[in-house]
Order: C-alpha cells, then sequence, then structure tokens
C-alpha cells in the first residue's frame, strides 16, 4: 500500500513538472512585456512587482542596461536581490532610482549570501546555496514578485528554483526571464544551463547558441 502510495505520488509530481515547467511549453516572444501572467496573488495593472537580481561586475552592468529598456511605469514596485557582499550593484541601484520621481513607485533591496563565491570550494558550495535558499524564500514569499528578470550572476539560479517551487506549490505563476551575458558567443553559462529547464523565456544575444538550445530566443544587441 505505501509503496502504491510513493509511486502515485511521484506520478502525481512528474505530472505536475510536465504541465508547469517552462521549458516544456515554451514558445518564442519578440519583446520583454509581451507574455503576461496571472497568479492568484497578483497585483492590480498599476502595482506590478518585477524581480530584479544583481551579480557584481559585468552581469551588473548589463543588467543596468537591459533595465533601461523596462517600463517601470507598468513595474512600479522593484525588488532587488543582490549579494550581501556587493557594494557596486548597490551603488547601481541608488543611482538608477535616484532618477526615478514618482510618488507611486517604491523598491526593496533584499541582501542575500552569496550561493557560492569567487574561489570557494565545491565541498563548502552546499552550505552556501543552502544558505542564500533560505534568504531568497523568504523575500519571495514576502513580495510575490510578477516577474523574475536575470541575466547570469549565480544567486539567480536560486532565484528561479525558488520561483518554480512556488509555481509547482500553486501559490503563484512567476514568469521567468533570463537573458544571457553578452560574452556568450558560443555556448551557455553555467547558471544559463540550469535556469534554460526553468526560465519562460530564455534570450541569448548570439545566433550561434541556437544550435545547441533551440528552445532559447535570440535578440542582438541587447546590451
Amino acid at each position: 500500500m505505501i509503496l502504491l502510495l510513493a509511486i502515485a505520488g511521484a506520478v502525481a509530481l512528474v505530472l505536475r513538472l510536465y504541465f508547469v515547467l517552462p521549458i516544456f511549453s515554451r514558445r518564442q516572444r519578440s519583446t520583454l512585456d509581451a507574455r503576461k501572467r496571472r497568479g492568484k496573488a497578483a497585483r492590480s495593472a498599476t502595482q506590478k512587482m518585477l524581480c530584479i537580481v544583481l551579480g557584481s561586475g559585468g552581469h551588473t552592468a548589463e543588467m543596468v542596461r537591459l533595465l533601461s529598456g523596462v517600463d517601470f511605469d507598468r513595474y512600479c514596485q522593484r525588488l532587488y536581490i543582490v549579494g550581501d557582499t556587493d557594494v557596486i550593484s548597490l551603488d547601481q541601484i541608488g543611482m538608477l532610482e535616484s532618477r526615478r520621481d514618482d510618488e507611486k513607485e517604491e523598491y526593496f533591496v533584499g541582501r542575500v549570501p552569496r550561493s557560492r563565491g569567487v574561489g570557494q570550494p565545491w565541498l563548502t558550495t552546499p552550505i552556501s546555496v543552502l544558505q542564500c535558499f533560505g534568504q531568497v524564500a523568504r523575500l519571495m514569499y514576502q513580495h510575490l514578485p510578477d516577474a523574475v528578470l536575470c541575466n547570469g550572476p549565480g544567486n539567480c539560479v536560486v532565484v528561479c528554483v525558488v520561483a518554480t517551487i512556488v509555481r509547482v506549490l500553486g501559490v503563484k505563476r512567476i514568469p521567468i526571464i533570463y537573458v544571457e551575458s553578452f560574452a556568450r558567443v558560443n555556448t551557455l553559462s553555467l547558471s544559463g544551463k540550469i535556469v534554460y529547464m526553468l526560465a519562460d523565456r530564455f534570450i541569448v544575444q548570439w545566433p550561434d547558441i541556437l544550435q545547441q538550445y533551440p528552445q532559447a530566443e535570440y535578440v542582438p544587441n541587447l546590451v
């Protein structure tokens, strides 16, 4: 009896994953705002929240350029998730938000541990990933954003996993938009290879990548 219940549970989980994971139903779109989703806890049209994952160095520079094309009037609430030691991204957030002068807008900054530090041994990585996961899960549950935008820093994998769990549990469908780094010409980053299975829209900036990842979307010169 227990074995039958376990098998039934496993089958139900597989079916659930099949119907909710974007990789099984992904379609190409032409603009970042083309896809609209409604979750059980969806905000009104004037109160959309965008979760933005920032990493250090080049990832942050590219994300700032990407944000110049985001409709902030639609996403009047922003949740920035940054590494707890990433002061560069904090400065960029301050500069970006200082240009906005609208009392209806607000933003939040969530500082989380890095899922893996530069040069960190792989042996200790699971511990830091779990620490990051706990903090990200708390932020995502607290804010329940309407979409996630990320471009490759290690923490974005954790954010996308949490967003997928929220979707699988039926709490809310949070679309994930992933833009691979401009520096990736022929193959994906490690983060990209993982998020490829989870993202609703997976965008690359070089056409050669489509040969290995045909469900990606080629949009040149985004950054």
